[in-house]
C-alpha cells in the first residue's frame, strides 16, 4: 500500500471514503488556490496548481478536469482572480472605533478576551498593544490581510504598528478562543 505524506500548510475543506477510497478536497491559503486528491490501495494521485485544483478518481492517480478549491469554498468553481472578498476574519463582522486620537488601544489579553477587545478598528499608522501572560498565551497572527505586521509580535515589545489599511486577525495558539481582528482603515 503507497502512502504519501505531503505539508504545504493546507487546510482540509471535505474528506469522503467510498469504497476504500480516500478523496480530499485542500485549499492553500486565503487566496482560492486549492487542489483535490485521491487515493486508492496502493495508488494516490495529487494535482493543482496554485489558483486552479483539480481533482482525482479513486485509482486513477488523479485526472484533471476536477472543480476548483478555494479556502471555505468548498470546491466550488471559482476562479482566484475572480473571487468575492473573503469572509469575515476569526468572526470578526462590527469592530470597536479606537480611531480617536485619545481612545484606548490596549487588548487586555486574558481568557476570556472582552468582546470589546476582539475585535477593533484603527487608523493606518496607529499601534495596538497587547497588555498580558505571553508566558500562558502566546500572541500570533491568525487570517486576514498579508503581510499581517502581527506576525512579527515581541512579547518584550508588544506594540505592534498598522502602517498599512486592512483586516489583520490574531490569536493564541494556546488558547482557541483567544482570536480577534484588527481593521485599519
Amino acid at each position: 500500500m503507497g502512502r504519501a505524506i505531503v505539508s504545504i500548510g493546507v487546510r482540509v475543506l471535505s474528506v469522503v471514503l467510498t469504497g476504500g477510497a480516500i478523496a480530499m478536497t485542500i485549499a492553500a491559503g486565503a487566496t482560492g488556490a486549492g487542489c483535490s486528491s485521491s487515493s486508492s490501495g496502493g495508488t494516490s494521485g495529487t494535482s493543482g496548481t496554485s489558483g486552479a485544483g483539480t481533482s482525482g478518481a479513486p485509482g486513477d492517480g488523479g485526472s484533471s478536469g476536477g472543480s476548483e478549491g478555494g479556502a471555505g469554498d468548498g470546491g466550488s468553481a471559482v476562479d482566484a482572480a475572480d473571487a468575492a472578498p473573503a469572509g469575515p476574519v476569526n468572526g470578526c463582522k462590527t469592530f470597536d472605533d479606537r480611531t480617536g486620537a485619545t481612545a484606548s488601544r490596549t487588548i487586555a489579553w486574558m481568557f476570556p478576551l472582552a468582546a470589546a477587545d476582539r475585535c477593533i478598528a484603527i487608523k493606518a499608522g496607529q499601534s495596538v498593544t497587547w497588555n498580558g501572560d505571553f508566558t500562558m498565551y502566546r500572541v500570533g497572527a491568525s487570517g486576514g490581510d498579508s503581510p499581517n505586521p502581527i506576525s512579527g509580535f515581541d512579547p518584550m515589545s508588544p506594540t505592534v504598528a498598522f502602517p498599512k489599511a486592512g483586516t489583520f486577525g490574531f490569536e493564541s495558539p494556546d488558547a482557541p478562543a483567544l482570536v480577534g481582528a484588527i481593521k485599519v482603515e
